[in-house]
């Protein structure tokens, strides 16, 4: 019997072994660097046009996507909550909701694009490995967020001015 003990703690304590591989130790990610990057290398948002703010608020969900805006202004370390709070909050929105006077098929394109790259930003496994992919990502949503605001302005505003030739 002492000797089925003795061998079964053998076994345990040799199954037990420890890993002696390596630790990688890798550099951490400079977050100054990423700072920079936010403030200087993103491109600068568009604003939707304040002369049609009447049509723009009946898209009830038009917040939500102008939270692409404080991007550039979030400290870096703290980047992760508003990127995960926009990918939760585009999510909510349903393209089939739009108003009228915004139901265009470049508006409704524009948006999939810039839902499909806000979904696609990883700012949870930020790394050194991936950090060129997420600044990528980050310029793709201001890019994409500003072709958005372009594309709504210019659609309303030829609307506007369709009914004003109309008329």
């Amino acid at each position: 019997m002492k000797l089925i003990k003795v061998l079964i703690l053998f076994l345990i304590f040799s199954s037990c072994s420890t890993n002696n591989n390596p630790v990688k130790t890798g550099y951490t990610l400079d977050y100054s660097e990423l700072d920079s990057f936010l403030k200087d290398s993103l491109p600068k948002t568009l604003d939707l046009d304040i002369n049609n703010n009447d049509i723009f608020d009946r898209w009830k969900d038009i917040f939500l996507i102008n939270s692409v805006k404080k991007i550039p202004f979030v400290d870096s370390r703290q980047l992760n909550y508003p990127i995960n709070s926009l990918k939760t909050d585009i999510l909510k929105i349903n393209d089939s909701d739009v108003p009228f006077e915004l139901n265009h098929p470049q508006i409704i394109g524009r948006f999939r694009v810039l839902k499909t790259d806000i979904l696609k930003i990883d700012v949870d496994n930020l790394s050194i490995d991936n950090y060129k992919t997420f600044q990528s990502h980050l310029k793709d949503i201001i890019v994409s967020y500003n072709a958005f605001v372009n594309i709504m302005n210019l659609e309303v505003t030829k609307d506007k001015n369709e009914k004003f030739i109309i008329d």
